[in-house]
């Protein structure tokens, strides 16, 4: 009951989503921060200015934001609109990027086509391709499609750090804790032409291949 109050009232949510957002600026500003580019990502977005589809898997979502340090433009991130959400809309917000609510059971189809006009703009977007709920590491058909119909290519984004607390839920988040090293592994962007499950396959395997390199959190 307190839970729903608090994700009820916008206030403590604005509230919470603040506190969020300072414990993010603790953890970062002590922590060693690594972020490592493939070539080609780093030509499309330094060189070319593309718009580039970000995919991190759900439990990585802290992380979202240190995509600023890579690309200085407004990223639209993809959040559920379901009332958990809210305060980490907030604290996304407070990091200079763009919060674009729906999933789908709702707001899907409006939040899929803002993405695309975004892509359209040459904006970048970014995406959890297994959230809101889940199951972890299954990647879903949305996320595809936008790649697909846009043109536009994902790059799969993976995250490690040296100290983390994992939370129970359903896809283990990972909360990284102050004087971390954190390293951040941008992959080769995915023109994805094959078939929805090939291309679903691909994305899941090139996220996991990139734990590889970074490291996976403990």
């Amino acid at each position: 009951m307190k839970k729903r109050t608090l994700l009820n009232n916008r206030f403590l949510a604005s509230l919470a989503g603040a506190v969020l957002n300072g414990y993010g600026e603790l953890v970062f500003r002590t922590s060693r921060i690594r972020i490592q580019a493939h070539p080609d990502t780093l030509q499309l977005v330094r060189d070319q200015g593309a718009a580039v589809i970000y995919a991190f898997w759900h439990r990585h979502a802290f992380f979202i934001s240190l995509l600023r340090r890579f690309d200085r433009r407004r990223v639209a991130v993809l959040l559920s609109s379901h009332r958990d959400a809210q305060i980490v809309a907030v604290a996304v917000r407070l990091r200079g990027m763009e919060v674009v609510e729906g999933s789908s059971t709702r707001g899907g189809l409006q939040a899929y086509r803002y993405l695309r006009r975004a892509l359209q703009q040459c904006q970048p977007v970014c995406i959890t391709p297994d959230g809101p709920k889940g199951p972890a590491e299954l990647v879903k058909s949305g996320a595809i499609l936008l790649a697909q119909q846009s043109g536009c290519p994902i790059v799969p984004v993976s995250v490690s750090c040296s100290r983390s607390y994992r939370l129970r839920s359903w896809d283990r988040s990972v909360l990284p804790l102050p004087l971390s090293r954190v390293v951040m592994q941008l992959g080769e962007p995915l023109w994805l032409h094959d078939s929805l499950v090939d291309s679903q396959e691909l994305l899941a395997e090139r996220l996991r291949q990139g734990a590889d390199l970074a490291g996976e959190c403990p």
